[in-house]
């Protein structure tokens, strides 16, 4: 029987972007703590620029901007309907979250807000998240906690949403994505076991004699 053992021990790492860092040159890129968060243009349309953009929002910087006491990562759909932002680890590994603070980055605000996560497993199926900010004039980001369909295993997240503010999203699970071709060899080492071990067992029941059979000499009289 052959087995083929492949460590499936996850890397583990946590942690909490707070944003305080700063965005690239026309708010395209943002980096903290190994992820990056990117606008993505499925459309770009005519005209310069072509594309909305991220940007940190520090306290006390704007009256007509939402507040958290620290600064916080902001976007808007101002310029172009199709782009949003999508977040990954720069070193290929998968990631889960657990919580984030999230607002409407216009205070006060005008109305509700939903904000959507798009999570792209390794297997390649999805997963999706739904938070809406209150509206009635709210000021500042809540709390929200991801479901258990985000605690491990994305690769990347979409955020969907005409505007968000985003501050303090904390990640855990951190773990190297296993390679296809190790899949397979797991399933092909597995299957491969359990079939020499049937032929095996059919083999030694076909040599072994009934209880019942004697020596196949009949007694002589």
């Amino acid at each position: 029987m052959i087995l083929v053992f492949v460590s499936s021990t996850p890397t583990q790492g946590q942690g909490t972007i707070i944003f305080s860092g700063q965005v690239s040159v026309y708010g395209t890129n943002y980096y903290e703590q190994g992820m990056l968060f990117q606008v993505i243009i499925p459309t770009p349309r005519s005209g310069l620029p072509s594309y909305d953009s991220m940007g940190i929002i520090r306290p006390n910087t704007y009256n007509n901007y939402a507040t958290n006491g620290t600064p916080y990562l902001g976007f808007s759909q101002l310029l172009n309907q199709s782009d949003y932002v999508s977040f990954s680890l720069t070193n290929g590994y998968s990631f889960g979250l657990t919580s984030v603070q999230l607002g409407d980055p216009l205070a006060p605000s005008p109305s509700l807000v939903p904000i959507m996560f798009i999570g792209l497993l390794g297997n390649g199926s999805t997963v999706t998240n739904t938070f809406t900010t209150p509206g009635i004039g709210a000021n500042s980001l809540l709390n929200y906690t991801y479901t258990s369909a985000f605690a491990s295993g994305l690769t990347s997240v979409d955020i969907l949403a005409p505007r968000w503010a985003m501050d303090n999203l904390v990640f855990g699970n951190v773990a190297p994505v296993p390679e296809p071709g190790t899949t397979c060899l797991l399933v092909a080492g597995v299957l491969l076991g359990a079939w020499r071990w049937r032929r095996r067992t059919a083999t030694n029941n076909a040599l072994t004699p009934s209880s019942g059979s004697g020596n196949g000499l009949g007694k002589q009289t």
